[in-house]
């Protein structure tokens, strides 16, 4: 569906407004063929042989082993060029002759050789000469009149203003509303040329909620929808995608079916981004190893991939300042091969370039029940590199559904939901400890000034927890109060049989709204703030932190200072841990933002409003490197005391909260400052003065500083933590550990191991319906494809054989063997981390990647 919305893009661009009415798709045939009015236009359509071939695309069964039809009945190679017929063109040239007031006789066979005759205005003499130039010439012998005497300039086209926006074509929900412009500002004449654009322009409407939140979808239904996707009798002009949109096409077939298609295409992209060197074509089979090739190559020497703002990159600042604050590299060095990744993210672009997906992305038709392998099925079906069983590329997947039934039970409460997740799952990274009564605290307030997509809950609110040692080997946090709209929810509403009074007077349990697909009370405020921890994490602490503060500019500061010598010792300590960020970084902010999939893959938020939440973060909660260290950042929170396994008490249990989250993060830290040590002794003899006072190590200093504002903010509110921003033994130490940490272990537990949460909208749902019925299966489907085409990639992980080319002997290769093997033991030993592909909501240490490299 993406290559041939591209392809209709090539051919709008080839050919007037006007034309595109020509076309259209044969149902039979798959082919785009002309109307009548195309071949009475004089349009024709070329053979590949003699114009470029554009190819739809042919997915890949990998399943099944065969070829599978990709769009609508089939793969076919279609291709087109849309030209002018002579005799056509000959006939309105001598029809704007007659009407420009000249007079004689016409001889019919004038044109017939492929020329006719025009006035031309160049000349001091005007007179007539071949189409096809002009030149001087007298004014021929029999002819005389206007066109001999006056100027016949070509005046080309205008379009003007764009006409007053119509009434939607819905009745409830999402419609679309349109609006005309004329081409007449100014209108063409004398063979000047037509306007090139649309005439009609289709903008999404939205009527509010339909009544009842609309039907939900059945089993049945999706079969249904699903195969009618490659039998729709149904028949769309070039002109209906081009100016309705893919939301006109997908909706004129069956509303279900905009998630199968979703997949379908998402098949392709898959492969283009996971085929980077070191990973083998899985479209190839077995057969694809022998094309991996080595996952690293070593660095060219004096490369320059510019360091610039993002600004630079995007070609615009959205209107922050912050895009001009912050900085990425103008592009990925030449050891990194880009090409497989390019091709996936060039088709994406293309495709939400030039068609409006809002209708998919925002709307809240078709919603699903809350039946979890019914919500799978539909947004897997149509993928085919693996499905949603498999235990992949996070640590659960769709096994975190199950995991929270199961851990809720072992936690002796089925019903506290969030409290089991702040427990156990990377959003404890944003609780707070309030020491005088003795709650945790989790506060999204900030979030709540920012406008919902249309139709969406609203961001914000905030809870609070007690530990709660009775279950389980760590006890647990116990939720005790939750504020979200106004409202605060305590225990006494939580109980199973608390009876909640709706709209209509009808009383009713938390538990038998559920069942009925319906989020109501407390637990419609609990959803809620699950939404909003899952955009506080995903565009906050992920998009912002990691990658637009730290993971581009410290590559791009990297390849700089080390450009001239890339066998330098820190050059080569630090390789692994910038691989790929600038690909990865400047390739998701094009996506997010510029072509506006954060809008269901952040956040519930249109992505203006993301930016502007992201621009009041940046101003009034700066980033400082200092905080990032797991030693500061237990300390900023007050949470320090609870970063070790804790003591029993007298009855055998645990005498407090123990965060899971912060141990393994802090323990990856240590086991970095130990490598690093060890690597400095391997390359200069533990002398730390040569170290500190290496002239190309100074110039990497002085460059981060420049270029990462969060160790500027260190100096000005941390100061000794990092020496007064002096490089230092201990500075140094603490920025490499730091960033290490982040990049690599905690990038996996934000983003990758997120997939519990991405996977399972009955319990932790990304966007969630203002009126708390079902499940948006778009929004949902959406946000699927991107985490599994753009997240779970395949990429060189810490635990994979080193390169040779990092280490200058033995000694130094020791001490990254001996960080590996320490990693390795921490999974394999501490329950902290070996639970992860059982009971636990992370990653297992050998998913882990070396970099933010998705």
């Amino acid at each position: 569906l993406t290559m041939f919305n591209k392809q209709l893009s090539g051919i709008n661009k080839r050919m007037p407004n006007a034309a595109a009415k020509s076309m259209e798709i044969d149902d039979d045939s798959d082919k785009l063929h002309l109307t009548e009015a195309g071949r009475l236009s004089g349009f024709k359509l070329y053979h590949p042989e003699r114009h470029v071939k554009l190819k739809i695309f042919t997915a890949i069964c990998v399943v099944c082993g065969c070829i599978a039809a990709a769009f609508v009945a089939g793969a076919t190679w279609a291709s087109a060029e849309v030209g002018a017929s002579q005799n056509a063109a000959e006939a309105k040239t001598i029809k704007a002759i007659r009407s420009s007031g000249s007079s004689g006789d016409f001889d019919d066979d004038v044109g017939y050789g492929g020329f006719c005759w025009k006035c031309s205005e160049n000349s001091g003499t005007r007179g007539w000469s071949w189409w096809f130039g002009w030149g001087a010439c007298p004014c021929h012998d029999g002819w005389k009149g206007a066109c001999c005497d006056i100027s016949m300039a070509a005046v080309d086209g205008g379009f003007g203003a764009w006409g007053a926006v119509g009434d939607c074509d819905a009745e409830c929900g999402y419609g679309q509303a349109t609006k005309t412009r004329q081409c007449d500002n100014p209108a063409p004449k004398n063979g000047g040329k037509p306007c090139l654009g649309a005439f009609t322009e289709a903008e999404t409407c939205y009527l509010g909620p339909c009544a009842d939140g609309g039907p939900l979808y059945s089993l049945a239904d999706l079969i249904e929808a699903e195969s009618s996707v490659f039998s729709a009798n149904v028949k769309f002009t070039v002109n209906d995608l081009w100016e309705k949109g893919i939301c006109y096409i997908m909706e004129s077939s069956d509303k279900i079916s905009a998630a199968f298609y979703n997949s379908i295409g998402s098949s392709v992209m898959y492969e283009g981004v996971n085929f980077v060197r070191g990973f083998k074509w899985w479209g190839l089979g077995s057969v694809g190893d022998s094309f991996a090739g080595d996952k690293w190559k070593e660095a060219v020497t004096d490369e320059e991939i510019n360091i610039v703002p993002y600004t630079a990159v995007t070609g615009f600042n959205y209107g922050y300042d912050f895009m001009n604050d912050f900085f990425t590299a103008e592009k990925s060095p030449s050891w990194e091969d880009d090409e497989g990744h390019d091709f996936a993210i060039g088709m994406l672009t293309s495709s939400l370039e030039n068609a409006d997906t809002t209708c998919l992305t925002h709307g809240l038709e078709p919603r699903f029940p809350f039946d979890h392998d019914l919500l799978m099925k539909a947004a897997w079906d149509g993928f085919t590199w693996f499905d949603y069983h498999e235990l992949k590329y996070a640590s659960n997947g769709d096994f975190g559904y199950h995991l929270v039934n199961q851990r809720a039970a072992e936690h002796g409460d089925t019903m506290d939901t969030l409290g089991l997740l702040m427990t156990e799952t990377v959003f404890s990274v944003h609780l707070t400890y309030d020491s005088a009564n003795e709650e945790f605290e989790l506060d999204l307030t900030d979030m709540e000034p920012y406008d919902p997509l249309p139709g969406y809950a609203a961001m914000g609110g905030k809870a609070t927890f007690v530990f709660d040692n009775t279950y389980g080997k760590y006890g647990r946090l116990r939720t005790t109060s939750i504020t979200y709209g106004g409202v605060t929810y305590t225990e006494a509403d939580f109980a199973e049989d608390a009876k909640i009074t709706n709209a209509d007077g009808i009383e009713e349990t938390v538990k038998e709204a559920e069942a009925d697909s319906r989020w109501i009370g407390w637990r419609f405020a609990e959803k809620c703030i699950m939404s909003s921890l899952l955009g506080q994490t995903n565009l906050i602490l992920h998009v912002k932190g990691l990658h637009l503060e730290l993971a581009a500019a410290f590559q791009g500061v990297t390849i700089s200072a080390f450009k001239s010598n890339v066998q330098h010792p820190l050059r080569r300590l630090l390789d692994q841990f910038t691989h790929r960020s600038v690909q990865a970084t400047n390739g998701n902010f094009d996506l997010l933002f510029e072509h506006k999939a954060a809008e269901f893959s952040l956040a519930p938020l249109d992505y203006n409003q993301q930016l502007k939440m992201i621009d009041w973060y940046i101003k009034n909660k700066p980033l400082s490197m200092a905080t990032l260290s797991m030693d500061k950042f237990a300390e900023e929170r007050n949470m320090d005391q609870f970063s070790e396994k804790p003591a029993n008490d007298a009855n055998g249990r645990p005498s407090k909260f123990f965060w899971r989250w912060h141990y393994r993060a802090a323990k990856a830290q240590a086991m970095y400052v130990d490598m690093i040590e060890c690597w400095v002794d391997a390359n200069y003899a533990g002398d730390w003065n040569a170290v500190v006072n290496d002239a190309m190590i100074a110039d990497w200093w002085a460059k981060m500083k420049q270029y990462l504002p969060s160790m500027q903010e260190a100096v000005d509110q941390h100061s000794e933590w990092i020496s007064g921003g002096e490089l230092t033994r201990e500075s140094l130490t603490s920025v490499v550990s730091t960033i290490m940490t982040w990049v690599s272990h905690i990038h996996e537990d934000v983003g990758h191991s997120a997939a519990y949460v991405v996977y399972n909208p009955v319990h932790t749902p990304m966007m969630v319906p203002a009126d708390g019925i079902g499940v948006p299966l778009n929004s949902f489907a959406f946000n699927t494809n991107a985490y599994r085409t753009f997240v779970f990639l395949e990429r060189a992980k810490l635990l994979d054989d080193p390169a040779d080319f990092w280490f200058s002997g033995a000694a130094d290769r020791q001490c990254y063997t001996t960080m590996q093997d320490t990693y390795r033991a921490f999974g394999e030993t501490d329950d902290a981390f070996s639970e992860c592909g059982t009971t636990g909501f992370y990653s297992c240490v050998d998913a882990v990647e070396t970099s933010v490299s998705s």
